[in-house]
């Protein structure tokens, strides 16, 4: 897999694009890699373990665990695995980094100077390591960012960590910027039930 990951909204893997960048000037307190609890109201796991309403806990081919939402499609590339929403305008994409040397923080660095260089109207919105969230590996990191693409803006948010195997692992959820927030919440049930495995 790619060191740099790529995240594809809705035409599959030949629409690949760096999964590191942004492109909203205008990030709000929400935006930072702070790792702060999510809004009442949201997905949240229940006490026996199970996925919240309108997600599933995934065992993926690849060996790993990743909480999804309800309905969306895998896939896979070159770049990872992908959990694609029915109509394609949102996705979670997970994968390995494979670079060695590379840490969380500087794969996501590389990611957005990749994004800046090669998505319209790239912005990166925050950057940097994760605090106040207690289940994060200590070295994690996360990206916010949005990008122009086929007529609107997408936001993405990309986390970056060194999982109980020792591999560092990206999660990245993608999709339309007005259905912000809703990919940080993907995004968290999905690290909520994350366990590697072989790659």
């Amino acid at each position: 897999m790619e060191t740099t990951p790529s995240e594809y909204p809705t035409d599959g893997p030949t629409d690949a694009e760096p999964s590191y960048g942004t492109d909203s000037p205008t990030g709000s307190p929400t935006d930072s890699p702070s790792g702060a609890p999510t809004p009442s109201g949201s997905a949240t796991a229940s006490a026996d373990g199970a996925a919240p309403p309108g997600y599933r806990v995934q065992k993926d081919l690849k060996g790993f665990t990743v909480g999804v939402p309800e309905g969306w499609d895998r896939t896979e590339s070159d770049q990872g695995v992908f959990y694609n929403a029915p109509g394609g305008k949102s996705l979670l994409q997970v994968f390995v980094i494979t670079e060695p040397g590379m840490t969380p923080y500087e794969a996501l660095r590389g990611a957005s100077e990749d994004g800046k260089a090669n998505k319209p109207g790239y912005v990166e919105i925050s950057l940097g390591r994760v605090t106040g969230d207690p289940d994060a590996p200590a070295d994690a990191a996360e990206l916010v960012y949005a990008y122009a693409r086929d007529g609107g803006r997408r936001k993405v948010v990309d986390r970056a960590f060194t999982a109980a195997d020792g591999n560092h692992y990206a999660i990245l959820a993608a999709g339309p910027e007005a259905d912000w927030p809703k990919q940080r919440e993907v995004l968290r049930v999905a690290l909520e039930f994350f366990r590697p495995g072989a790659h």
